[in-house]
């Protein structure tokens, strides 16, 4: 019985690493923690003595943690302590909060009798001096800009700043928060999921590409063998020579670095999806790491086989690229 060849121990080898790539730490572990997203909703609101206060926010994709608040000018001051509220619980997106105090208000108070006076007197003003007959009517006075005020920002005249209205934005800021993480939290662990399964399907076309990496440098020399001989069948062909085309091509068409790289990088990345800290950055950086890799895979491919399994695994990586970007 003849000693297994070289080849046929390497065959063996990468059968048994192939094996050993479906225990990949991103695919032994199911569980899936605190991935959020970037977009969700929340609103907080309170009704306490006739006042009506309410807090939404929005949030979208952004590459760094953009914020812009719009509470009533009155309570201005509350902004940073609101702005240090989402800083502690949101690191990414773009978020939009809008905050509104609602309160009995007098009919009289809406209209801003200074301002329409001056339209008053400036039409006053034009008819004398232009002889013109028609005058200013209540209906287009009342239209004017700034001669009605918006109830929603208005306050009292002579009444001061609840204290008890900063108490209720600051609470429906807290409500508002706590949806909104809570709807990110439930689409991060969707997103996750998703690239999880994602994830196993380039693990299971690398595992394929290292036990058709030996096969590829077989077949090439077969190829070459069989090309040679129909181009000159009558001259003997140097079995060396061939041995170090063979070599060549072999050397230029590895991609065993590229392979391992992209398993390093596929295990960090399952291993990133069960921190508890916003990755989106690391994912981002390690998808772009794969698509190099992978890209750098099937250029050097010159067989159908490896091609196969190569853009099966960057089609994933591909998809898993557009998850990333609404990853916090």
């Amino acid at each position: 019985m003849k000693p297994a060849g070289p080849l046929l121990k390497a065959r063996n080898l990468d059968r048994k690493r192939a094996q050993r790539l479906k225990l990949l730490d991103f695919i032994r572990d199911p569980v899936i923690h605190m991935i959020r997203s970037m977009t969700g909703y929340g609103a907080g609101y309170a009704l306490e003595n006739q006042r009506t206060v309410s807090v939404e926010i929005r949030s979208t994709n952004h590459r760094f943690l953009d914020l812009n608040i719009r509470i009533p000018r009155e309570y201005s001051f509350l902004e940073a302590e609101i702005a240090q509220l989402l800083r502690a619980s949101l690191r990414r997106g773009r978020i939009e909060l809008h905050a509104a105090v609602q309160g009995p208000v007098p009919a009289e108070s809406l209209l801003d009798m200074d301002v329409a006076a001056g339209f008053v007197g400036a039409a006053e003003r034009l008819r004398e001096r232009f002889h013109l007959e028609d005058a200013l009517d209540l209906k287009t006075l009342m239209s004017l800009p700034g001669v009605v005020r918006n109830r929603d920002a208005l306050r009292v005249p002579g009444q001061a700043v609840d204290g008890d209205v900063s108490r209720l934005l600051l609470e429906c800021t807290r409500e508002a928060l706590q949806h909104l993480v809570a709807v990110r939290e439930r689409e991060g662990a969707a997103l996750a999921r998703t690239m999880r399964g994602s994830l196993e399907q380039v693990g299971a076309a690398l595992a394929e590409l290292r036990a058709r990496m030996p096969r590829s440098v077989e077949k090439h020399r077969q190829r070459l063998a069989e090309r040679l001989e129909r181009l000159a069948p009558d001259i003997a062909v140097d079995p060396q020579r061939v041995a170090q085309e063979v070599a060549l091509m072999a050397e230029r068409s590895d991609f065993a670095e590229e392979l391992v790289r992209l398993e390093s990088h596929a295990n960090e990345f399952g291993r990133l999806l069960q921190c508890e800290e916003p990755v989106g950055k690391e994912l981002d950086f390690l998808i772009q790491e794969m698509q190099r890799e992978i890209n750098t895979t099937l250029a050097k491919s010159a067989d159908l086989d490896i091609t196969r399994p190569a853009l099966a695994a960057k089609a994933e990586i591909e998809r898993l690229r557009e998850q990333v970007q609404n990853i916090e």
